[in-house]
């Protein structure tokens, strides 16, 4: 039984000793975020998106958030708000709404080396509103640029 111990001691020792806290090292370890672009008609967006975009990429231990890195330039490329209907004579009174973002992203290393050029990422929310709806419409740009933030940096720091 002892030997039997001793070999999966060792197997588990062998198998986890490649594991890196974080997950694997990115191509780069610092990252600046350049001022977000915003291409809708959506006024304040782009700052929303910056915030969170900071967020997420500050709370990755492997990357430090300032000048002097890789570079990543942010465009909110599109919103779109279809109204859902679930009965044909319905069409013109909407109740239930999906909202979603589009942002384009480029990724450009220190050297020059483009890791991903003019890349989509998106997410989408349901809203059903009850009172005011260009405020609760409004209330969904935090999570669902909070979603795209977490795309994005993932994206940014799987290996190369």
């Amino acid at each position: 039984m002892s030997k039997f111990l001793a070999a999966l001691a060792l197997g588990v020792l062998v198998g986890c000793s490649s594991y890196r806290l974080g997950g694997p090292r990115p191509a780069f370890t610092r990252l600046e975020i350049d001022t977000v672009r915003n291409a809708t008609s959506r006024v304040g967006t782009h700052a929303v998106l910056q915030q969170k975009l900071a967020e997420s990429f500050a709370g990755d231990p492997r990357i430090q958030v300032g000048p002097g890195g890789a570079k990543l330039t942010v465009e909110v490329a599109r919103y779109n708000r279809e109204g859902l209907t679930t009965k044909p004579g319905d069409s013109y009174v909407f109740a239930t709404f999906r909202a979603t973002y589009v942002v384009r992203c480029t990724l450009t290393n220190r050297d020059g080396q483009t890791l991903f050029k003019d890349r989509e990422f998106s997410a989408t929310a349901t809203l059903q509103p009850i009172g005011d709806a260009t405020a609760e419409e409004r209330s969904l740009d935090g999570p669902l640029f909070a979603d795209i933030a977490a795309q994005v940096r993932e994206a940014a720091t799987t290996a190369w």
